[in-house]
């Protein structure tokens, strides 16, 4: 498993070992939310940097508020006046508006992350760290398990150390390999003290639970995690060979596996077709075990025919195995005049003409189908153009509108807001194969693969 730190750490010697595979000159945004883990962040960074400024590195931070308790704004205050005393820029923000009545770990999850991206553009950052701990890992792990302790179960690898935000902003953890009692060890030593959320000694929370049952097992959990991430590394790797060789994608919305591919080996290939599942379903997740169960059966019995899973058609020919988004609930959606959509999870549009303008499934013309998928049966053509965006004007009596002032991006769902590195090589190929933009590298020297 690639880390920051070989084993267990200090945090100012996990600072140090990020500090050293920074690709160049940086400014670093620390996410600090108060607690010991983000203020162990601000200051290990802090000393280490300024004990020698010849690297050229700059540190920032940001504070984000959720509104979810009354002293979440006192907390970011104490932040602010922390980082005023090291004279280091930051800045709050605050999660605004209506908050859901469920979910609301997840949807706290994603404003956070909107809003520290929010953060780094204002000040110009090129990294985002996060205090994420050893202890975090495990627990994270702990709970994934609870649910599925096949080895087939990707989040067995636990957090990534580096994860790729919205396509554009790199978020480190630098701490993955440090004991919150380390930090906090650190800080007393410091004379510094820290918040204490509530919530984190609340049992209805499921990993305050998990937390309260790992005293005796981390260190079997630790070396388990540092297993399933360099099988979910490898897997990445093979995937996207396998990809390389075999998959040819056309015009977005049609891929189709060579048939060599299918004697592949069996975990390499149901990997590749659950991330494909996913982008032509338009899909965050990869499909439940159970459904590619079923997927799989299909191609180890050679039954020429048909499935669906996540909303993909599965469609397994002589000429080889194709795969297009199943031709229903695809809704139309209006796209106002300077707005940015996501429609169908499978393409973003921009809108930058003066009106507004319509997207949905087109129309499927049998001769056009035929013309625009050559090498597809033409029940297949007919199915892939039918799953392809059409966008109309906004009015029938118009004169149209010009082309390139709407955009469509494909985009690919499950890594388009959130990418581990241990998937980046498998979403690098498909992103080619879709013709995607390139995902930008992690802002890091290459990780050193630990057998």
């Amino acid at each position: 498993m690639p880390t920051f730190s070989d084993q267990s750490s200090s945090p100012c010697k996990a600072a140090e070992a990020l500090i050293a595979r920074l690709a160049g000159p940086s400014t670093i945004l620390a996410a600090v939310s108060g607690g010991s883990d983000s203020i162990g962040l601000l200051l290990a960074f802090h000393q280490v940097l300024a004990a020698d400024a010849r690297h050229g590195h700059k540190l920032v931070a940001a504070t984000v508020d959720h509104g979810l308790r009354p002293e979440a704004a006192d907390e970011a205050d104490a932040v602010f006046r922390l980082c005023a005393e090291l004279s280091i820029p930051h800045i709050i923000r605050r999660w605004d508006g209506e908050k859901p009545k469920s979910g609301i770990s997840a949807a706290s999850r994603d404003a956070r992350y909107r809003l520290l991206i929010e953060a780094a553009d204002s000040l110009d950052a090129d990294v985002i760290i996060t205090g994420h701990t050893l202890d975090d890992q495990i627990e994270t792990v702990s709970m994934r398990a609870a649910r599925s302790d096949s080895e087939s179960n990707l989040g067995l690898a636990g957090m990534a150390e580096a994860v790729l935000l919205d396509r554009r902003r790199w978020l480190l953890r630098p701490f993955l390999a440090t004991r919150r009692e380390a930090i906090r060890d650190f800080l007393l030593r410091q004379g510094r003290g820290w918040a204490d959320d509530p919530s984190n000694a609340d049992r209805h929370y499921e990993r305050v639970r998990v937390r309260e049952s790992l005293v005796d097992r981390s260190d079997a959990l630790l070396e388990a995690i540092q297993s399933a991430a360099r099988r979910r590394s490898r897997l990445a790797e093979e995937a996207a060979e396998l990809a390389r060789r075999h998959l040819r994608v056309e015009h977005g919305v049609l891929a189709r596996l060579a048939p060599e591919a299918l004697s592949e080996q069996s975990e390499t290939l149901r990997h590749l077709l659950a991330n494909l599942a996913a982008i032509l379903g338009g899909r965050q997740h990869l499909p439940a075990a159970t459904t590619m169960d079923r997927v799989m059966a299909m191609l180890d019995g050679r039954h020429m025919g048909r499935t669906t899973a996540g909303r993909v058609m599965f469609d397994l020919r002589r000429q080889g195995l194709f795969m297009h988004r199943e031709n229903r609930d695809q809704v139309v959606t209006r796209v106002d005049e300077g707005e940015t959509v996501v429609w169908d999870g499978r393409y973003r549009i921009g809108n930058l003409s003066d009106d507004f303008v319509t997207v949905g499934a087109s129309s499927a013309d049998r001769n056009l189908a035929i013309a625009l998928f050559p090498d597809a049966p033409p029940a297949i053509a007919m199915r892939a153009m039918g799953v392809m965006p059409d966008i109309t004007a906004a009015a029938p009596s118009s004169n149209g509108i010009n082309k390139a002032s709407v955009i469509a991006e494909p985009i690919l769902a499950p890594y388009d807001r959130f990418l581990p590195q241990f998937d980046l090589i498998l979403a690098s190929e498909l992103g080619l194969s879709f013709g995607c933009d390139e995902f930008p590298a992690a802002p890091i020297k290459v990780f050193e693969r630990k057998s």
